[in-house]
């Protein structure tokens, strides 16, 4: 108790926890991700069989194609998590710990670089803005603790030789590795460092002493060379500039240039800082990643030059506020999950489908290869690597109701789960299939 006496705690400090416990809330907004529903079965899957998957296993098409799924080690993790706790009820709590250990990292990373309370927590509250809608379920949000973890490491010399072995990690979690790698690599440039470059090469080699061994570069190369495919799924778009929650990453944008002019900003720190913020540009899915490394650099160049007043504030009126806060954080957390109407047919529709194959749309297909896999193999999903532009393309085009009988015909399709804006919804009543199940979100029809 004497240590904690003489320990400066202030109001202050206490905006740092603000934003941390606000992800209470932001994970358990209604769930949407049918993603991540594919990820618990593919490690499902890979604990019954005891091996990575090298062919897919899910679907009607593309059954036993080569496949790997880069996030192996996420997905075993989900499938023992799913199969100890009989299903998902803890995703609330995986998201919002993954959430916050990311913001965490960075906020720590942050006041290493300006030791000024008030920067950080304002700082903190931009963060947590733009990661609000980027607190997934799926191994993504592991990527970004690891991303805030190697840009904390890259800042000390006594841990950086941990960097590879983070590097390891991340490759059999996630395939956005491969940006870590980038990073180090700028960071040798910016200090003309050949050690960082060494820790890049090492990297690299231990990326390909995962469980797929060389088939990781393999993931990557069909991953990224399904551009045309990405760019139908939404957080792989361009981001659009009028959406409230790219005024963080404006404000990044603004605060790199007024601390560059300012000239508090080192011209090498911009090898780091220029490729970042473009990479945010590219696609709604790096803008938190980018805001991740080029965050605590604006930080540090709009910190003033005068030194923060500090004082400490009575112990138990601090302590108080912290209970508030910390109430406040859990009771968002602790509200169920609600699935997504608008994602996630709701019991009725699926219960409408009768036993058999089934026409579906790309949202639905982790969700059903989640909930009626492998007894109905789905359709199509969102893996760009495996379908291709022109695997999405055909099913796009059945959606807007051409070539359809070909299609249903070619494979014994007799039901369909469509969206009700679809001119395929239009074209089945035409030819007498008959709407089994209507809401606002899905209709099930089938075959006369």
């Amino acid at each position: 108790m004497a240590a904690l006496t003489r320990m400066r705690f202030s109001i202050r400090h206490l905006f740092l926890i603000v934003p941390i416990a606000g992800l209470g809330w932001a994970v358990t907004r209604p769930f949407r991700d049918n993603s991540f529903l594919w990820h618990v079965r593919a490690g499902t899957e890979q604990i019954d069989a005891g091996r990575v998957l090298t062919a897919d296993p899910f679907t009607i098409e593309f059954a036993g194609e080569a496949w790997r799924t880069q996030s192996w080690l996420a997905d075993i993790g989900y499938g023992f998590l799913e199969r100890s706790s009989g299903g998902v009820d803890w995703l609330p709590y995986y998201m919002f710990a993954m959430a916050a250990l990311a913001v965490s990292l960075v906020l720590a990373t942050i006041y290493r670089r300006t030791a000024h309370l008030a920067v950080t927590a304002v700082a903190g509250l931009v963060l947590v803005w733009q990661a609000s809608p980027f607190t997934a379920a799926r191994p993504v949000v592991i990527s970004y603790v690891l991303l805030a973890a190697l840009a904390a490491a890259l800042l000390s010399d006594r841990v950086d030789y941990l960097i590879p072995g983070l590097i390891w990690l991340w490759a059999a979690l996630h395939g956005s590795f491969i940006v870590g790698i980038g990073l180090i690599v700028l960071e040798a440039f910016r200090r003309r460092s050949r050690r960082h470059v060494e820790l890049a090469l090492i990297s690299v080699i231990l990326a390909t002493l995962t469980a797929h061994g060389l088939g990781i570069w393999q993931v990557l190369g069909a991953f990224l060379g399904n551009r045309e495919a990405l760019e139908i799924i939404q957080e792989w778009k361009p981001p659009n500039y009028s959406n409230p929650f790219m005024l963080p990453y404006g404000l990044l944008i603004l605060g790199t240039v007024v601390a560059a002019v300012r000239g508090r900003i080192e011209q090498r720190s911009l090898v780091v800082i220029l490729p970042f913020l473009f990479f945010g540009m590219l696609a709604v899915r790096n803008l938190y990643p980018a805001m991740i490394v080029v965050l605590p650099y604006v930080a540090e160049g709009l910190t003033p030059d005068r030194e923060e007043a500090r004082r400490a504030d009575p112990l138990p009126i601090v302590a108080g506020f912290a209970a508030v806060i910390l109430v406040a954080g859990l009771v968002g957390l602790a509200r169920p999950i609600r699935l997504a109407e608008s994602a996630f047919p709701a019991p009725e529709a699926l219960e409408a489908l009768e036993p058999g194959r089934i026409f579906h749309g790309i949202a639905p297909g982790g969700y059903l290869i989640y909930a009626q896999w492998p007894e109905r193999p789905i359709l199509v999903d969102d893996r760009a690597e495996l379908f291709g532009i022109e695997g999405f393309r055909r099913y796009l085009d059945v959606a807007d109701g051409k070539g359809w009988e070909e299609l249903f015909s070619e494979l014994d399709i007799s039901q369909a789960l469509l969206d009700p804006d679809w001119p395929l919804v239009e074209s089945l009543a035409g030819a007498g299939w008959v709407e089994e199940y209507r809401d606002d979100f899905f209709v099930v029809a089938s075959s006369p």
